[in-house]
């Protein structure tokens, strides 16, 4: 019996690179559930997202700093405008992201939030003609139809549709985070990136939180554990392992890993904040994340760099 080339290729993939995706993907699976647990607290979701960021951002600094590559020191004006644009397009991201599990549960907000890779892929459509594939098509009529059946059970509680617009919100800022980011990143390294980035997403927050004048400090020590706990293990940990994992691991193996956070993180919520998910719910984020799969699959047939990425972890 023939092997296919898709099961040859997995079949050659260090079992070390393997594992260290598994861990990113359980990495960032706890940070909805890390998320809840500081609002459960009393911490404003501006502060969260901003706090998570200036953990973050300082390490991957150090991080860039030890590497010496000095690619910093290259950039002319338009890059360094990217790379401004990139970092607020990420703290929009978080803020929003955030703000929604304020308002929804955590089943709704991790998967409404996958749905990412078509607005890449729609984005692209619109904006330099690029036309998406008919499975990219389909998944996205696929995932339409699992978010109206995922948000079907609180039709008439607008407090958490604005949630979940929010979480949908919150997918197309990342969306713009990775467009710019495909430009950014072909004249620096990904500590230069994410350290450049995590820094401008920190600030901001920070100067939303300013504006807004939600406190980041005075905040009870439980929230700052909690948002401590997911910098170090969804943001240092799991973002990084799945960067590293992509060095080794084809991208679409990737993308279809990440696609079991929202089931990883739905998990935790239920064990640890006793927060299960309705029946509609299961099925309506099964059918979102069929689609975005189908469009995922889609995307890497053809012979250009697709425009659906894999989905960017939370």
């Amino acid at each position: 019996m023939a092997v296919r080339p898709e099961a040859a290729r997995f079949a050659a993939m260090p079992t070390r690179s393997l594992l260290v995706l598994l861990l990113g993907v359980v990495g960032v699976s706890w940070a909805a559930p890390l998320i809840r647990l500081a609002l459960d607290e009393g911490a404003p979701a501006l502060a969260i997202a901003a706090i998570r960021l200036s953990i973050a951002a300082p390490v991957m600094m150090g991080f860039a700093a030890a590497s010496g590559t000095g690619d910093l020191r290259a950039l002319d004006r338009r890059q360094a405008g990217l790379l401004v644009l990139s970092g607020l397009a990420l703290s929009a991201h978080f803020a929003l992201w955030v703000a929604a599990l304020e308002r929804t549960s955590i089943a709704s907000g991790v998967v409404l939030v996958t749905v990412q890779p078509i607005f890449v892929s729609l984005g692209a459509w619109v904006f330099i003609h690029e036309r998406p594939t008919r499975p990219v098509v389909i998944g996205t009529v696929i995932a339409i139809v699992g978010a109206v059946i995922l948000v079907s059970d609180d039709w008439g509680d607008a407090g958490t549709q604005w949630g979940n617009l929010l979480a949908l919100l919150g997918a197309a800022a990342i969306s713009v985070y990775v467009v710019i980011g495909r430009h950014a990143r072909q004249s620096l390294s990904f500590t230069s990136y994410t350290g450049t980035v995590y820094a401008v997403a920190a600030f901001g927050l920070l100067g939303g939180a300013l504006v807004t004048r939600t406190p980041v400090l005075g905040l009870p020590t439980e929230a700052y554990l909690f948002i401590a706990a997911m910098a170090v293990v969804s943001h240092l940990i799991g973002h990084n392992s799945i960067n590293f994992a992509l060095a080794t691991v084809p991208a679409g193996v990737v993308a279809v890993a990440i696609l079991g956070e929202p089931a990883i993180a739905v998990t935790i919520a239920g064990l640890l904040v006793g927060e299960v998910p309705t029946l509609l719910e299961l099925l309506g984020g099964a059918v979102v994340l069929a689609g975005v799969y189908v469009a995922l699959r889609g995307a890497r047939k053809t012979s250009r760099p697709p425009a659906t990425p894999a989905p960017i972890p939370t």
